[in-house]
């Protein structure tokens, strides 16, 4: 859940007051924009920069802002106060004419730096450097009519991986958990042997039957599921090169909540019957050029439950066609995206390019075309940084980060720059030796990037590209 209490009384006291753009000429009121983003007119004397954190919203107190380029030697510096705004005036700092660089950075956060923005009101978000501590649930339930599943034949088992929807954000943080082991007993010749399993998986096979699955889960609204699948060893037991692994059925559970540090038990899965799945078909335009793999996920879309993404079998260039669940019964509230990315292989990270199709309709083949082409010519020359765009790309942004990818700086480019520096921060946020410089092009239509609510953009972004280098510092 995104908490945003900390910032209820600012939004309504600038809802109060009016739509934030003040009188003309004047000094905007100020305007926290939940999700971060830009409104109220062109920087002419005033700016008002509110911080946020952009994985919980909360505001972020005593953060350095910075308004000005890198080699500005009269750059105008601030601190947020208790509410997270830092305000300029023509007193605290002169000239102030839009569009401007920004730079806001907090200690254990990653700094965030928007090139040509011109707002008179700003929230930008920075993100924890380390992970935050999402609350947890845990879950204890079993899948209805397991047992009445065919038994698995020889060199094959049936086993059932239960998961959880997720936020509907791509790539949020919290969507991971750690699920551990759990212990059930192995029949050998009569005599029971406890062996360790994964604590979210049903197994059934020659040794075991069982399907008293424990879930570590997120928070908040949600749904939990389990795909259940034929895992086929080819009679190698001891080599898994050549298994393979077919979806047989899925089972299903909405309308759930949790709250952190929550147990709940006796939870039930519903196989969805056969007869409540149809096909899902795709078919695949030619990948920009030298990205020679694409590949395709359909997710069924919840509303505030999230999402669940149908990973098996995956959909690409050779395997065009899938089941799943039909939105009917318990799901005719629910719609499928359809998310396809292409890459230069299957295994590479980048450049890769995402295209989302969204609403799609299932009844017919879901065609994936107009992928947006990656940055290119990225380099770093005596900290300068420089790409060339995308063409079509609605904006670009840049992140440094860590040998892992992990982000230590974020930049957001307003005015279509392709090259930047940045300002010296102390303490310097970037890591001696090796560092990830990467480029990413956004296709978002029709938006006005300089009035924008962030939150607004989560269901009309269509493309994201990228591609990274490394260089040493």
């Amino acid at each position: 859940m995104r908490g945003r209490l900390g910032v209820v009384v600012i939004v309504m006291a600038a809802s109060a007051c009016g739509d934030g753009r003040g009188g003309i000429g004047g000094p905007p009121v100020p305007r926290l924009i939940p999700g971060g983003g830009i409104g109220d007119g062109k920087i002419s004397g005033y700016l008002n920069v509110f911080v946020i954190d952009d994985e919980t919203d909360a505001v972020v107190s005593s953060a350095a802002v910075r308004v000005g380029d890198s080699a500005a030697t009269s750059a105008c510096d601030a601190l947020t106060d208790s509410t997270g705004i830092a305000s300029f005036d023509p007193q605290s700092c002169p000239s102030l004419v839009g569009p401007v660089n920004v730079t806001v950075s907090a200690t254990g956060y990653a700094p965030s730096t928007w090139i040509g923005v011109n707002g008179r009101n700003l929230t930008i978000g920075v993100r924890s450097i380390s992970a935050p501590a999402f609350g947890s649930a845990t879950v204890y339930g079993t899948i209805a009519g397991w047992d009445d599943l065919p038994a698995p034949a020889v060199n094959h088992q049936t086993l059932a991986i239960i998961g959880a929807s997720q936020l509907p954000g791509l790539g949020d943080r919290g969507n991971d958990m750690a699920q551990g082991k759990r212990t059930v007993d192995v029949d050998v010749g009569g005599t029971l042997y406890p062996i360790d399993i994964d604590a979210n998986l049903c197994a059934r096979n020659a040794l075991v039957n069982d399907c008293n699955w424990r879930l570590i889960t997120r928070t908040g609204a949600q749904a939990h599921f389990a795909i259940i699948i034929d895992h086929d060893n080819r009679g190698t037991a001891d080599d898994d090169s050549d298994d393979t692994f077919t979806a047989i059925a899925w089972a299903l559970k909405r309308n759930l909540s949790f709250g952190k540090g929550a147990t709940a038990s006796g939870e039930v899965l519903d196989i969805i019957r056969d007869a409540d799945m149809q096909r899902l078909a795709a078919s695949f335009a030619s990948a920009p050029s030298g990205l020679d793999y694409v590949g395709a996920l359909p997710t069924l879309e919840l509303g505030a439950e999230g999402r669940i993404a149908i990973i098996l079998p995956a959909l690409d260039a050779i395997s065009l066609m899938t089941r799943v669940p039909k939105t009917t019964g318990i799901l005719a509230d629910a719609h499928y995206d359809l998310i396809a990315t292409a890459r230069d292989a299957i295994d590479k990270q980048q450049p890769v390019t995402l295209r989302w199709l969204r609403k799609v309709d299932i009844a017919t083949t879901v065609a994936v075309s107009g992928w947006l082409q990656p940055p290119t010519g990225l380099t770093v020359s005596s900290g300068t940084y420089s790409f060339t765009p995308a063409a079509g790309a609605t904006l670009h942004g840049a992140e440094l980060q860590t040998a892992t990818g992990e982000r230590r700086w974020s930049i957001t480019i307003f005015d279509g720059s392709t090259s930047f520096t940045l300002p010296g921060l102390s303490p310097d946020p970037l890591p001696l030796g090796s560092i990830g410089y990467a480029v990413s092009a956004l296709r978002i239509p029709d938006v006005d990037l300089a009035d924008v609510a962030f939150d607004d953009l989560a269901d009309r972004l269509t493309d994201i590209a990228t591609d990274r280098i490394t260089y040493s510092r």
